[in-house]
């Protein structure tokens, strides 16, 4: 896919999820160079199954999470 789009060098994908209290994985939103990029990391991160979501005080909550995605395109 890299060479295809033209991409070198190191890329950068920042994905935010968040696990709500049932465990699941909600509202993604990428942030990537290329539209490409960013549509795969949305689509990979929504096949995460079913998670621990946050406890406190023996209470599930909601957790937001940054993922960053680096990769290096070598020719």
């Amino acid at each position: 896919m890299a060479e295809s789009l033209g991409l070198t060098g190191k890329q950068n994908i920042y994905v935010q999820f968040k696990i709500d209290k049932s465990g699941n994985v909600s509202e993604i939103k990428a942030s990537a160079k290329h539209i490409k990029l960013k549509k795969e990391a949305i689509r990979v991160v929504g096949k995460i199954p079913k998670m621990i979501p946050g406890k406190q005080r023996g209470e599930n909550f909601e957790v937001m999470y940054t993922l960053p995605i680096v990769f290096e395109v070598r020719n």
